[in-house]
């Protein structure tokens, strides 16, 4: 017979994935976004294209962790 996993055990998943994991991924995307922007954009400090090139990294940082976590609760919850 399979048991549902507790409401215990979901929340658990959100929290390793999106607090823990996604602090990691974020801070990754964050690092990588600002020596991309630097190697890349020309312009002195605090240029436009700087930033949008940080922010996109920061966002692929958040989209990682919210993947990942996605995929861990599909795998606990016997998705696909």
């Amino acid at each position: 017979m399979n048991a549902s996993p507790s409401e215990y055990a979901v929340s658990k998943v959100i929290q390793k994935g999106l607090l823990e994991n996604g602090a990691v991924y974020v801070g990754a995307g964050l690092l990588i976004g600002s020596l991309a922007s630097i190697v890349l954009a020309p312009g002195g400090r605090g240029s436009a294209s700087r930033k949008v090139i940080t922010a996109f990294g920061t966002g692929i940082g958040v989209g990682s962790a919210w993947t990942r976590t996605n995929m861990d609760l599909e795998k606990m919850l016997g998705g696909k």
